[in-house]
């Protein structure tokens, strides 16, 4: 009967004829899931991970792995990780990390053999463990669906199967396999709710594992919907520009159950649950608070909160020579060319300039030019304001300018006077007259 169930598994998935990876640990389960996929025809080879952290039981499992593959006829491959070393270097959790070793393995293995799919032998019992762990930790509707049938290039067959079922099936065709030692260490957050709270549970709901399997499936179909409804609310409140990412604050504020909606909206850019709370507190703040994580800042600047990248780069100063036609900045290319000045239809062309571009007397320009992020005490004479001299930090304040793109204002510099505020006001000194005999436009572009 199991072999039969398996078989409508995969005629529902569409896994018939594939060629499949089977990952084998030596345990009951994955021992059942390579002979089963024999049975059936499939065309199978076996991948053994050997992470050498119980020393000679680590061994000898690799070693089971490798008699039984060739008594069976089953090519077999093994890889070695000297995980108590990598974890000493990186850090972290070791479960997480064995897990990632795993799986970048299996897929580098599957490409270079040519194989379609890696087969895991994650079970009902697992699938419900992966509830409960999910639900405690706070993961949200997309932790409670458990173990999904297939992720990518990853699937779990005996998912429809409980553990007690493939044992026995195991025992009833002589299938051999190893116990894991770990399996009975409480040190294992997975260890210590099969051993303690799942008992406790199953006291009381003798039938809980059917009825939460039964749960995961529906909260699949929930989260479908849910996905949905969620990106309804990222077209409708999430505007991008350029690389940033606007949130209209009033609109926010008539969402109904706004923060999951919030929290949502900022996962994807590396925001944790704990911070959801100082995220909801920039809906009252003022301009210039912000929340920050590693790569992104969440600012509040007027109407909008305002998601945008961290910029890490040091400051620098970029020379230009003359004869130069252009130069590339952290995010921008700025362009340059000179000219002979052409009298009165030239100063047409330049009085309609976007903000983007800039045309300057060249006769006034020193070289070499300084390009270079602005800093606190630097001043110009902003074009068109009767030679007023003004420090850059109140001219971006007075165009209300946001925080996090007051840190990405350029300027361009001349004998260590500002030529330019890149992209947005010239400097009277550097102005085309009637006297002008050359002069030189600069533009900017993104990079």
């Amino acid at each position: 009967m199991i072999l039969k169930r398996l078989q409508a598994v995969f005629a529902a998935q569409g896994w018939q004829h594939k060629k499949i990876l089977v990952a084998v640990s030596g345990g009951a389960d994955s021992m059942t899931l390579a002979a089963l996929l024999q049975r059936m025809g499939a065309e199978i080879a076996i991948a053994h991970c050997n992470f050498n952290l119980r020393g000679a039981e680590s061994d000898a499992d690799e070693a089971f792995v490798r008699s039984w593959s060739q008594v069976a006829g089953i090519p077999v491959h093994v890889q070695k990780f000297d995980t108590p070393g990598l974890l000493k270097a990186q850090g972290g959790n070791l479960q997480e990390l064995a897990r990632d070793l795993r799986y970048a393995w299996f897929e580098t293995l599957r490409q270079e053999l040519g194989f379609d799919l890696v087969a895991t032998a994650h079970h009902r019992q697992d699938s419900v463990e992966t509830l409960l762990i999910n639900f405690f930790r706070g993961t949200g509707i997309a932790g409670l669906h458990g173990i999904l049938p297939q992720q990518g290039k990853v699937i779990r067959p005996l998912l429809a199967f409980t553990k007690e079922e493939l044992e026995q099936y195991a025992r009833e065709h002589a299938i051999p396999w190893r116990e894991d030692s770990s399996n009975y260490k409480d040190d294992y957050t997975r260890n210590a709710i099969r051993q303690h709270l799942l008992p406790v549970v199953l006291g009381i709901f003798p039938q809980a594992i059917e009825q939460l399997t039964g749960n995961t499936q529906r909260f699949r179909e929930v989260g479908l919907l849910y996905d949905e409804a969620i990106g309804r609310y990222r077209k409708k409140l999430m505007e991008q520009r350029r690389q940033d990412w606007y949130l209209p604050v009033l609109k926010l504020r008539q969402v109904q159950a706004l923060a999951t909606v919030l929290w949502e909206l900022v996962k994807p850019f590396g925001f944790n649950a704990a911070q959801l709370p100082d995220i909801l507190h920039l809906l009252d703040a003022e301009t210039g608070r912000y929340v920050a994580v590693p790569d992104y800042r969440i600012i509040r600047n007027r109407n909008f909160l305002i998601i945008t990248a961290r910029h890490t780069e040091e400051s620098t100063h970029i020379l230009i020579e003359e004869g130069e036609s252009g130069v590339a900045a952290p995010g921008f290319i700025l362009s340059l060319k000179r000219q002979v000045f052409g009298g009165e239809p030239d100063m047409a062309h330049i009085r309609k300039l976007e903000p983007e571009a800039l045309c300057v007397d060249a006769g006034k320009l020193h070289y070499p030019l300084v390009l270079r992020p602005w800093k606190t005490g630097d001043y110009f004479y902003p074009l068109g304001k009767l030679r007023k001299k003004k420090k850059v930090s109140r001219y971006l304040i007075e165009q209300k300018v946001p925080l996090h793109e007051k840190e990405q204002v350029w300027v361009l510099e001349s004998d260590k006077k500002i030529v330019w505020v890149v992209g947005r006001r010239a400097d009277d000194r550097f102005r085309v007259t009637a006297q002008t005999a050359n002069c030189c436009y600069f533009s900017v572009k993104p990079q």
